[in-house]
């Protein structure tokens, strides 16, 4: 087997100024051997040490891999329906201002997720729900759908009520919104005309109420906008501010006016043709018929950029989704040009390195989620033209990202690596203050860019790589840019090894931060693929990269320990299971909700008040989910803390099977014995032993007293505290209760190896009751026995017994599976008795 080699590096110019560029160091280019080929992840894991200093390589295929060309150059026009996000972002304010929903339910349709757009867009060619129905063409939209060509006529009944009940009333809200808006604008400033002051006061305060939490409480932190008066808590805005400004505030709705908007903005729909035509001119225009080098092209755009030239606007066809347009690559399914043998045809359609393949590979975590999402597993397509860019920015949830370069001229790109991110948003804030002033999430909008020069000035590394003809990888959390040089076709997607996990959890937790909704939910991933690979039958998940995972998970078992303690602190005592579906086995088989305030998936736990039941917070942001005193509200939880630790620990154990699998090509045996080191780490102590003893003291007083349903009430709300943490919060215990419970079981004679009974009862008192354990009980009752025994010897020993007597209790004493102090007592009277 061969092994890859840097081309910079051979050529002894890696760090150095790539000719031609604007004062930026090249970035680091391999290639492959096609053995090392045959495998993606496990090349870039290879070449990951040292090419992630720089946040972004090129990656050249061998000269062999030349896939078809797969793209169909159909005839076909792009509503603004087709666009996946715009169709998403209707919807949901559909649901939202219609339905009072904020999030829409799954819809399954034989077996998986029904994608919504698609049907809407299916019927809506065959001339719409009526027509459809009609002229029986349920068969067609779903053929227009799916490459399928079959469908039963259940099936077609069930497509069209799923139609009916989810967008036929979506139907006309669609056409309202994309009617005339003089019109509207009409009505409305007539209706704003003819209302006197105090209506526009309760319009007012019912717009406080109805934006982000929905709830009109917490007024004393509320901040109106300057422009549209709508109301936002200071704690749901993104970023949340700490205070009301003293200056002027404006939303973002107001400060994204179109008067205002610099960035993307939707333009017509274009052929193919027509825009090569438009690219082609432009081309021209800047710099002749002639050839134009990477100097004049790069140096014109930085111009630009930097205000030096004029104003330019022009076109990019981004973001393409390809499940609606095809893919530049092969796939099954696809039609195959008649210029393509079958074979090939077939090969590229399963290569590892095809784009629609690689976010499943094994090995990625990506594995895990088993429906599509536009953009991250499933590819988007790019038709540049000179100087179209896309602005600063790193992946969703710090993703790794792969670009390939299917034809055209070249693409420049620039990267920054994942730990010079801080740095990199320092000198962004300090040279753009305004712009974040205004928008301090502005990096999240993809529409900033900034000179290379300006932040390499500031100590803030930057690499470039030019990219004709093949791939561009991005590491988790780094920053990168770039723009095209003329006409281009590429197609981009993501990717997550083990090693992204930790990003990944970074990326989580900046959506939380800035209150924007994440595009999958970390933990849920997290704890799917640690189920998998505790049955060692999951593909996301090898030997080295349970390591990973296991400090993943004890991340965030650490912070839901350290907030539920905190909520029982607090005062919240009530807690409860949720309800689960049957087999979570994969990320998105259910629909977790989201908190109110900052818009975190509540996968492993949640709270819930009396007053707004169909609202929930994440265990942070309690205090601003109603006005509920701390006993009326609950902790709704996934998985008790015992299961969350206990899932680390199972992780890291299988991980050394499989490697022990991968080394010796024989699966361990069940019994594996765990190393003494292991056994350590999973005796955890949990603060809530001594709150539950004081729990316990009350709770025995109490029956003791004469009955109070009120005292009663309050006991066993104030027990459900303790549920959270699971009866493996003990595990440690359970295994010496265990222990204890086969010495005393083996032990029905006077045997001086006997267990004694104070440490019985130490061990027994250690943490809370409940604990649903048999062993336990078993225990227990040997104690109690032992107990009552003790005290016949005390009782015994205080009056005048005879040697009979002292005798039979010796006895009793010595069969006794468990050691008494007072044995010693009993045997010296006896002697001297004697």
């Amino acid at each position: 087997m061969g092994k890859g080699r840097v081309k910079a590096v051979e050529k002894r110019v890696l760090d150095q100024k790539l000719k031609g560029s604007v004062n930026v160091r090249s970035g680091p280019v391999y290639y492959p051997t096609e053995d090392e080929f045959k495998y993606p992840l496990e090349y870039i894991y290879k070449i990951k040490a040292e090419a992630e200093v720089y946040g972004i390589c090129k990656i050249v295929p061998p000269s062999s891999w030349k896939p078809p060309f797969g793209f169909r150059q159909r005839r076909k026009s792009r509503p603004a329906s087709c666009n996946s996000k715009t169709f998403q972002l209707e919807f949901n304010r559909f649901l939202e201002e219609q339905l009072g929903k904020n999030l829409k339910k799954r819809v399954i349709f034989e077996g998986g997720d029904l994608d919504l757009r698609k049907l809407f867009n299916a019927v809506k060619r065959f001339g719409g729900y009526d027509k459809v129905v009609k002229g029986k063409k349920w068969g067609e939209v779903y053929q227009f759908m799916s490459s399928s060509e079959k469908i039963s006529k259940c099936a077609k009944h069930v497509l069209c009520q799923l139609y009916k009940e989810n967008l036929h009333d979506f139907k006309n809200y669609h056409s309202l919104m994309n009617a005339d808006p003089a019109k509207d604008c009409k009505r409305l400033m007539k209706r704003n005309a003819d209302v006197t002051k105090p209506k526009v006061e309760i319009e007012e305060e019912i717009d406080q109420a109805y934006e982000q939490c929905k709830s009109d409480k917490h007024g004393e932190v509320m901040l109106l906008c300057d422009s549209c008066n709508k109301g936002w808590h200071i704690y749901c805005l993104s970023p949340p501010l700490k205070h009301i400004p003293p200056r002027n505030w404006y939303c973002l709705d107001c400060l994204n006016t179109d008067e205002d908007t610099f960035g993307f903005v939707p333009d017509k729909s274009l052929l193919l043709e027509d825009f090569k035509r438009i690219a082609d001119r432009a081309k021209r225009k800047w710099f002749g018929s002639g050839p134009a080098s990477r100097t004049q092209i790069e140096k014109k755009f930085w111009e630009i950029v930097e205000g030096s030239g004029v104003e330019v606007e022009v076109m990019y066809g981004n973001d393409l989704d390809t499940s609606v347009y095809g893919s530049g690559f092969p796939r099954v399914g696809d039609r195959r040009p008649e210029s393509v043998e079958e074979n090939v045809w077939n090969e590229y359609c399963g290569s590892p390195w095809n784009l629609n393949n690689m976010p499943k590979l094994k090995g990625s975590m990506l594995q895990a989620i088993r429906h599509n999402i536009n953009g991250v597993t499933v590819p988007w397509l790019y038709l540049g033209m000179l100087f179209s860019s896309f602005c600063w920015h790193f992946e969703d949830h710090c993703f790794y990202s792969v670009n390939y370069h299917h034809w055209g001229e070249a693409k420049c790109c620039y990267g920054v690596q994942g730990s010079a991110a801080s740095a990199f948003e320092k000198v962004m804030r300090k040279t753009l203050p305004d712009l974040f002033d205004a928008q301090p999430d502005l990096l999240f909008q993809l529409v900033t860019m900034l000179s290379s020069t300006v932040l390499q000035e500031h100590k803030v590394p930057v690499f470039t790589v030019l990219q004709p003809g093949n791939f561009v990888i991005t590491f988790p959390k780094s920053f990168h840019a770039g723009f095209n040089f003329g006409l281009n076709f590429a197609e981009a997607v993501n990717f997550a090894t083990a090693d992204w996990l930790p990003y990944g959890g970074y990326g989580a937790e900046l959506y939380r931060l800035y209150r924007k909704p994440a595009v999958i939910s970390h933990e849920e991933l997290l704890c799917v693929v640690g189920k998998e690979t505790m049955s060692l039958l999951g593909n996301c998940c090898d030997g080295k990269g349970s390591m990973y995972l296991k400090k993943e998970l004890l991340r965030i078992y650490s912070k839901e320990k350290t907030w539920r303690e905190q909520l029982s602190k607090s005062g919240i005592l009530r807690s409860s299971p949720m309800f689960l579906p049957e087999c979570p086995d994969s990320v998105g088989i259910e629909e977790d909700t989201t908190c109110i305030i900052c818009q975190l998936f509540l996968h492993l736990s949640a709270i819930i008040g009396k007053c707004r039941p169909s609202v929930f917070s994440c265990l942070e942001h309690w205090k601003h989910l109603c006005e509920c005193e701390p006993p009326k509200l609950r902790l709704v939880y996934r998985y008790t803390l015992a299961e969350l630790h206990g899932m680390a620990q199972e992780v890291e154990k299988s991980g050394d099977c499989k490697t022990q699998e991968t080394k010796s090509s024989q699966r361990p045996s069940s019994g594996t014995k765990q190393s003494g080191a292991s056994n350590k780490k999973e005796g955890m102590q949990v603060c809530q032993a001594r709150p539950a003893e004081d729990w316990l003291r009350r709770a025995s007083k109490v029956l003791h007293d004469v009955f109070s349903s009120v005292e009663y009430a309050t006991l066993l709300k104030e027990a459900e505290q303790f549920l959270w943490g699971g009866s493996g919060m003990d595990r440690q215990r359970s295994e010496a209760l265990g222990d204890c419970l086969s010495k005393v079981e083996g032990k029905f004679n006077n045997d001086p190896d006997k267990v004694h009974l104070e440490f019985i009862d130490e061990l027994l008192k250690v943490d809370p009751v409940p604990c649903f354990q048999s062993c336990y009980l078993k225990l227990k009752d040997y104690a109690e026995e032992a107990g009552k025994l003790s005290v016949k010897i005390d009782f015994t020993l205080s009056s005048s017994p005879t040697i009979t007597q002292l005798e039979q209790l010796h006895s009793e004493v010595s069969s006794s599976p468990i050691s008494l102090t007072k044995h010693k007592i009993l045997s010296k009277k006896i002697s001297s008795a004697k």
